[in-house]
This record gives structure tokens, C-alpha cells and sequence, in this order.
């Protein structure tokens, strides 16, 4: 007997004597009922039928309960509840309260916004997990940290502080020709910071500590005008060694005085120090001034800048 291709049905061939056809109908219809029925499980209102394991039967999914959805478990198609990327559960965090810890849409609430009255309020943290409010300032004040250093708080910007000194002699200096002379110290005019010691290195500008940075260093020399056309030399020292030298020549003829003023920037750290040294090329002696009139006579001193 021949079959059908898609499900084996038997069915007569072509050159058989059909002599008794009612039952080859009987036997194909009960072979297409069977077939059919495997392809068609379903027996209720809304089931579904997916691919079984076996070749040519379909297994039925019955209808599922209300709000589920279609899933696939195990391989196959299944219902389940809605609940798949749902949020279970919410811990709240500093400042985080939440109404409903469960279901398709927690409610949470931000309870440190609570503590904001004004435009222009900050939060900060006062001990672990406890926030406090710091109302907004006035113009122009800038944020600082309180004297305690426990919180910020806000305050008008501080005004540079000056530092520096000036220094003076007691005495006039005579210095020879053709000698460097280093210029000793023994008085100030003002020090902010102890950058100079009357007795202790007299000569020198030293830099403190917390004070490292950029300096203005001025020197101003009153001396007689003894040098008749020669030249006179300054120098600025740091740690010892030359860093700036400035020359300049007397007028033709002698008598009077002669006022010179030399100025340089230099960067410094702590502990550096920086001295003045004057020569002359007059061939005899020149008398340099010191006396209480900073204005007029020879002067010596720092300004910091700034770091």
C-alpha cells in the first residue's frame, strides 16, 4: 500500500483492485483524525498548542490566570507573572525614605531635600549619614571651613597679609676702591616674619618658614660723589653667590651726593638668603649714608609676592 508524504497516511496504489473501498476511506479518515488531533490538543477556550518532542504532535499550554504573561521555561512556552524586571525591594540610603518598598512603582522620597528653605542652600554631612543645611551667604563672601574645621561656612575674603622687612645700619660704611664690600645690618625699619637678625648674620635677608615664594628685593644707596666720572658696582647675593650685578657711573665732577636704587624679583624657598655688596673704582675712599630717614638713605629690603 502506498503512503502520503507529510504523515504516512495509507491510502491504495494506483494499479491495486479496490474491492472493498469503504474501508480504505475508514482507514485514511482515521488516519487523518488521529493526525489532526495531534496537531490540535487544545480542549479549552484559549489554550495554545506548541511543538512537542515528538514528530507531528503538538502539546497544549491551557489559557493562564489573569495579568500573566508568556514566557518560555525549561525550553518551552509557559505562563508566568508579571513581575519579571520588577523592583522587589529598595533600601533606602542617607537622606532616601521610601513609601512602598515593593511593587511595579515604588514610591521613594528624597527627605534631605526637606531641610532646603532658600535658593542657593548647601548640604553637608555632620557625622556619618546625617546631613545639615548651610543657608546661602551674602555677595561676595567666599566658602570657608569654620575655626573648628568641622563644617563650611561662609566669610568675607581675607585681605593679603604683607610680609617682608626693612633694614638699616647705625653707622655709615666707608668702602675702599677696588673692594667688594659686603653691607652689614644692625637695625630693621619693620620685619614682619624674622626674615632678619640684628646680630645673628647682619648681612643677610633670610626667608622663613611657610613664606617660600616670589620676592621684590630693593636696594637704595645714598653715598658722597667722590668718584669723578668712575663707576660704582652693586650686587644682590642668594646663598652666597652673585645673581645680579647693576653698574653705574658718577657725574664728571665731584662733591654732593650720589643716590642709587636697584630692584629685582626673585623666586625663594625657605631658607635662602640674600645679601648686598657695593664696590667703586674712585681710587680713594667713598662714605655710603645710614642714618633713621629710610626715604633718603641706603635701605635694604623685601616684599613677598607671593608664592
Amino acid at each position: 500500500m502506498a503512503t502520503t508524504t507529510n504523515y504516512g497516511w495509507t491510502t491504495p496504489n494506483d494499479t491495486d483492485l479496490v474491492k472493498d473501498g469503504a474501508a480504505a476511506i475508514r482507514t485514511l479518515g482515521s488516519s487523518i483524525d488521529t493526525t489532526t488531533k495531534n496537531l490540535n490538543p487544545q480542549t479549552t477556550t484559549g489554550a495554545l498548542a506548541y511543538r512537542s518532542a515528538t514528530a507531528n504532535v503538538n502539546t497544549a499550554l491551557p489559557i493562564g490566570t489573569n495579568g500573566q504573561i508568556l514566557a518560555v521555561s525549561g525550553g518551552v512556552p509557559a505562563w508566568i507573572n508579571n513581575d519579571q524586571g520588577d523592583i522587589t525591594e529598595v533600601q533606602a540610603g542617607v537622606g532616601i525614605s521610601v513609601a512602598s518598598g515593593t511593587g511595579p512603582i515604588p514610591v521613594i522620597t528624597n527627605s534631605s531635600t526637606d531641610l532646603i528653605t532658600t535658593a542657593g542652600d548647601l548640604l553637608y554631612g555632620t557625622a556619618a549619614d546625617t546631613v545639615a543645611r548651610l543657608g546661602i551667604g551674602t555677595a561676595g563672601q567666599v566658602l570657608k571651613v569654620n575655626s573648628g574645621a568641622t563644617a563650611p561656612e561662609w566669610g568675607a575674603v581675607a585681605a593679603p597679609a604683607f610680609a617682608g622687612c626693612s633694614l638699616k645700619r647705625s653707622t655709615n660704611l666707608t668702602v675702599a676702591s677696588a673692594t667688594v664690600t659686603q653691607i652689614e645690618w644692625d637695625g630693621e625699619f619693620f620685619d614682619t616674619d624674622s626674615y632678619h637678625n640684628n646680630s645673628t648674620n647682619p648681612s643677610r635677608i633670610t626667608i622663613p618658614s611657610g613664606k617660600g615664594g616670589y620676592y621684590l628685593l630693593v636696594y637704595n644707596q645714598l653715598s658722597a660723589n667722590t668718584l669723578a666720572g668712575g663707576f660704582v658696582t652693586f650686587r644682590f647675593y642668594k646663598n652666597g653667590a652673585q645673581i645680579r650685578q647693576a653698574v653705574n657711573q658718577s657725574g664728571s665732577n665731584t662733591g654732593g651726593y650720589l643716590f642709587q636704587s636697584f630692584s629685582v624679583i626673585v623666586d625663594a624657598v625657605a631658607t635662602d638668603y640674600f645679601e648686598t655688596y657695593v664696590s667703586q673704582n674712585s681710587g680713594g675712599n667713598q662714605v655710603y649714608y645710614f642714618d633713621a630717614l629710610e626715604a633718603l638713605n641706603s635701605n635694604f629690603s623685601c616684599t613677598y609676592l607671593g608664592a
